[in-house]
């Protein structure tokens, strides 16, 4: 099946033909390989050579993060061939702000180029925020945290609800949602799928799990053993049924002693990187341990941290 074209926004048209040429320069034909086209603009202007020194990154860049092996790529390739594509700036106190580009700029300092192409654009910087998201969005390779920072500071630097940054970018209301969502994950999980040890798919998966140091050992448990999606949203539901059973039992109360059996069980889970479950018994002192396994490589894990090995073996 063919793959869908990512829409644009309705308003990203009207937006880019009201980035004007800076005062004072000529308009000329366009080039095709300047971003002035690539971003929808009927006219360009004739590009300069600035230093590379007067130019700074957009402070309202989304993309935390430049995949490392990509940047050396397009260094090497500026090395030996130039910047082919000028980058779009604007005017800033003496000094010049990126506004699409920021990747050139980065590897052609790399590169060691003192001088670099440009376009001078004046832009608000709301347009600023909205170009430079637009312009990582058609790239596709924007990783799902820096898209959710993205939309999340769409809407509290412009005072926007979810609903009318999905519609200002032609994206699905729960398309953008979703994402934000994303951040309320802890850190160190999205740290996680930044660096996609984690896909954003397990990434929503753990966002149903409530109890966070349950959570962080599911996701250490995804990125250690390759669990699929699938798998984890196998295990979460039987965390649910399993705490629904627990509770009608009458195994879960507010005491104390429920409080030291829940620390017993999250020490078992530290150590075993499974869901533990302790139940204790009608007679004082006796009970059982349940240790959940979710694959045979994980049941063979566990049994080796018990001391467990198949007699074939």
């Amino acid at each position: 099946m063919a793959k869908p074209t990512r829409r644009l926004g309705r308003g990203l048209d009207s937006l880019v033909s009201n980035l004007r040429p800076a005062s004072g320069q000529d308009q000329v034909r366009p080039d095709p390989n300047s971003d002035a086209l690539a971003l929808g603009s009927s006219t360009a202007i004739e590009s300069r050579m600035i230093p590379i020194g007067v130019l700074q990154k957009n402070p309202f860049q989304p993309r935390r993060t430049i995949d490392s092996e990509s940047l050396r790529s397009l260094t090497e390739s500026i090395r030996h061939t130039g910047i082919l594509q000028p980058i779009t700036v604007r005017r800033d106190s003496g000094r010049y702000q990126i506004v699409a580009g920021e990747r050139r700029w980065r590897a052609a300092r790399e590169a060691g180029l003192t001088h670099v192409p440009v376009i001078v654009r004046q832009a608000t910087n709301e347009q600023m925020l909205e170009l430079a998201l637009v312009e990582n969005l058609q790239r596709e390779d924007l990783n799902a945290i820096d898209r959710a920072n993205a939309y999340r500071e769409f809407c509290q630097r412009f005072s926007l609800s979810v609903e009318a940054v999905a519609e200002r970018l032609g994206e699905d209301r729960s398309t953008v949602s979703n994402y934000v969502r994303l951040l309320d994950l802890e850190l160190p999980i999205q740290d996680m799928v930044i660096s996609r040890a984690i896909s954003m798919g397990h990434a929503r998966c753990l966002l149903g799990v409530s109890d966070s140091k349950r959570r962080m050992r599911l996701a250490e448990s995804v990125e250690s053993q390759g669990w699929s999606v699938r798998a984890l949203e196998a295990v979460v539901r039987r965390d649910r049924s399993s705490s629904v059973e627990s509770t009608s039992e009458g195994h879960e109360t507010s005491g104390p002693r429920d409080a030291h059996i829940r620390d017993l069980q999250l020490r078992f889970e530290e150590h075993l990187k499974s869901k533990v479950v302790i139940h204790e018994g009608k007679r004082k002192g006796t009970g059982r341990i349940v240790v959940h396994y979710y694959s045979l490589d994980d049941f063979d894990r566990i049994s080796e941290i018990f001391g467990v090995r198949p007699e074939n073996a």
